[in-house]
């Protein structure tokens, strides 16, 4: 039979006193502080910045067409449309109606005209585009002698 003997215990002296403990709490709550910086950083460098306004460019037999979207998200929006003849001067004065319409939903807003801004310039306030998806601009161009349609799409989202 092995006799086990107990440990031996160690005696600290004045001169050799046991070190010292640490807190074990502050290195944690530096941790946490340095992943809530790191994190903070991370989505503030990530986040998605909003988009700029959306141009679209068309044309039709009169006219070439450029519409600029100021802001292709939810809600009531701004557009812009440039008008220019095939040669490239600016259109004579027309009338111009702009309607919004989702046809996956079956939506279409009332036509919102655009007034005159310049020469072959028209802006038209307050388009709403009342969801994410896919829209289209129906444009309509009403001259003197003519009546012209113009369909372009546009992805809106939240």
């Amino acid at each position: 039979m092995t006799s086990s003997s107990p440990a031996p215990q160690t005696a600290y002296t004045a001169a050799s006193a046991p070190p010292p403990r640490r807190d074990r709490r502050v290195p944690a709550i530096a941790g946490i502080i340095a992943a809530v910086a790191v994190a903070t950083i991370a989505v503030w460098l990530l986040w998605p910045a909003p988009p700029g306004p959306a141009v679209l460019h068309a044309g039709i037999s009169r006219y070439v067409v450029t519409a600029t979207i100021e802001n292709a998200r939810i809600g009531a929006t701004a557009v812009e449309i440039d008008l220019t003849t095939r040669t490239g001067d600016p259109a004579p004065p027309v009338v111009v109606d702009i309607e919004a319409i989702m046809p996956l939903m079956g939506q279409a807003t009332p036509p919102v005209p655009a007034a005159p801004s310049g020469a072959g310039r028209y802006r038209a306030e307050g388009v709403p585009l009342m969801m994410t998806g896919p829209w289209q601009l129906r444009i309509s161009i009403t001259a003197p002698d003519s009546v012209d349609h113009l369909m372009l799409p546009l992805s809106v989202g939240g």
